[in-house]
């Protein structure tokens, strides 16, 4: 199994995009450089200037950013909050946006990739969802469950995301 340098989170526009800078407070301890994209919609929901004052992280917003123009660092690709669109964009290998084409690639290359879906129950009942849900776990990409909060289903908790990514990181030699 390839060594994983780095971590990628991408954030796509679900309410629970809110707990982000949480999350981000939690990966440095990975001791990996944590590289976070955001969706166009998750732009409506969480500021770019929230994010920016979180350390231990880099925000990428363009293909051109040294990370992306490099021959991109093997890591382990988390994706919280993955929206309907989002999750369904994925299990359908459309990359038509620099977050969708990060976590196609590392589909392709066989890094761990985790989803954490988070979005209203009558989407979630949507049959798309189901299919798309088994298709990234034929893939070998993980999804957490999200769980009930009011109308909405928000992503797994920032402590089971936590331990996920424990889970699935290559201990460095």
């Amino acid at each position: 199994m390839t060594e994983l340098k780095a971590i990628y989170l991408v954030v796509s526009g679900a309410s629970s995009a809110r707990i982000v800078p949480e999350l981000l407070e939690e990966l440095p301890q990975f001791g990996l450089p944590v590289y976070t994209i955001l969706t166009e919609n998750a732009l409506s929901v969480i500021s770019p200037y929230n994010l920016v004052d979180q350390q231990g992280h880099t925000l990428i917003d363009s293909y051109f950013d040294p990370v992306m123009v490099d021959e991109r660092a093997p890591g382990l690709t988390l994706v919280a909050p993955a929206t309907f669109n989002t999750l369904n964009k994925i299990s359908q290998g459309i990359a038509d946006t620099l977050a969708h084409s990060l976590v196609a690639e590392a589909i392709g290359a066989s890094w761990p990739v985790i989803v954490a879906p988070s979005m209203n129950q009558a989407l979630f009942n949507h049959p798309q969802v189901a299919t798309s849900v088994k298709t990234l776990r034929t893939w070998g990409v993980t999804i957490l469950e999200p769980f009930p909060d009011g109308d909405l289903l928000v992503m797994a908790s920032v402590g089971k995301i936590i331990d996920t990514i424990e889970e699935n990181l290559v201990p460095s030699s």
